[in-house]
């Protein structure tokens, strides 16, 4: 029980950030007196700080806040166009961050392993109690199991990080579900997070827990060919692909501007972005049908999964009217007795950040 409770009282310091002694004791149901013998083993132990702040009048109050160097943890992002890490602090602070771009050629198990490989080699350092990756795809028990846009088939990190670090602490999560755990802190419980931009993908958080959907590729059509294999992708049909065709006026083949975006199609979509971010109307057109049916498939699952709210975000949510129209097509689209009145925003968040606290989450026990 002790070390039950030492676990509850560091977690949710961990997120709060920092807590008077006695807003602690209430959120944690524990006694002053039993909370003082916890606080001072865990300040002890040097996770815990505790600081006087003292007040105008009476006796100083206390403020429980983890110890920055308690323990370091590194974040690492996998994607199609670059992989991306930070070592973070015990506060989730930045502390160094390093970068590698992945081209054509690189698009491979071997070409990725040796990104990632290079990056904990880069922000390897003492007192490291996990490693977090997120990767694009569908990822399963430390192993990445396909990504289609990144060419990776049973690409098994946790065995690699094993075998060449000698790494036991890692924890390997789908992408969204990392931007979903980012978000979880500041949006509370029963929300859909759905990210758009050349993919789509979408993660719901409930009890305190990410829950991947394969939204990209649910089936919306009879029509077009995806990347992936199956006819009829909510990506082919869509995603910024099927906007940036509406926009050049021509059609361009998934599979080519899925393997070669960055290279051959990145200019036009950068264009696009820019149009629509500047004024939404001078580009409303080229979106309408593509928003249209990427509003079906988020009312199917607001139906479904009935969510307090809708958070759309990434690279292609570029102007705060393309959330409303998804907002206004759910609302005509769908029955208000199926779909009740649910809050659409859009956040920001952050891939590292995200699957760095779910790591520090899953391994933190093994602190005490």
């Amino acid at each position: 029980m002790r070390k039950k409770n030492k676990l509850d009282v560091l977690k949710i310091v961990l997120r709060e950030g920092q807590l008077l002694r006695f807003e602690l004791a209430r959120k944690t149901g524990l006694s002053l007196s039993t909370l003082s013998y916890i606080v001072r083993e865990l300040e002890d132990s040097g996770l815990l700080l505790v600081e006087e702040v003292q007040k105008e009048r009476g006796r100083p109050s206390q403020i429980v806040k983890i110890n920055p160097s308690a323990w370091r943890v590194v974040g690492i992002k996998v994607g199609r166009e670059e992989v991306k890490g930070t070592l973070f602090d015990a506060t989730a602070k930045p502390l160094k961050k390093h970068r590698i771009s992945i081209l054509s050629d690189m698009r491979n198990n071997d070409g990725y392993w040796k990104a990632i490989s290079e990056i904990v080699g880069k922000l390897s350092c003492d007192n490291l109690l996990a490693v977090g990756i997120c990767s694009s795809g569908i990822v399963e028990d430390g192993k990445v199991v396909v990504s289609h846009l990144m060419n990776v088939r049973n690409l098994d990190l946790k065995a690699l990080l094993k075998s060449a670090f000698k790494l036991n602490n890692f924890f390997l999560m789908n992408d969204v579900d990392a931007l979903c755990y980012s978000l979880s802190r500041s949006n509370g419980e029963n929300f859909l997070v759905v990210s758009y931009g050349t993919g789509i993908g979408a993660s719901f958080w409930k009890q305190e827990q990410a829950n991947h959907i394969e939204m990209g590729h649910l089936i919306v059509s009879t029509q077009g060919k995806c990347y992936c294999g199956q006819t009829g992708c909510l990506e082919y049909n869509a995603s910024e692909y099927a906007v940036l065709k509406n926009f050049l006026g021509k059609e361009i083949d998934f599979e080519d501007f899925a393997w070669n975006e960055e290279e051959k199609y990145r200019p036009f979509i950068e264009k696009l972005r820019k149009v629509a971010s500047n004024d939404f109307n001078d580009a409303k057109d080229f979106y309408e049908t593509p928003l249209k049916i990427l509003s079906v498939t988020v009312g199917d699952l607001v139906m479904t999964l009935k969510p307090s709210k809708v958070i759309l975000l990434g690279e292609g949510i570029v102007n705060p009217q393309m959330v409303q129209i998804v907002k206004k097509n759910v609302s005509e689209i769908f029955n208000k007795d199926f779909v009740k009145e649910v809050d659409f925003k859009t956040d920001l968040a952050d891939w590292e950040l995200g699957v760095a606290s779910a790591s520090v989450d899953r391994f933190i026990k093994q602190l005490l």
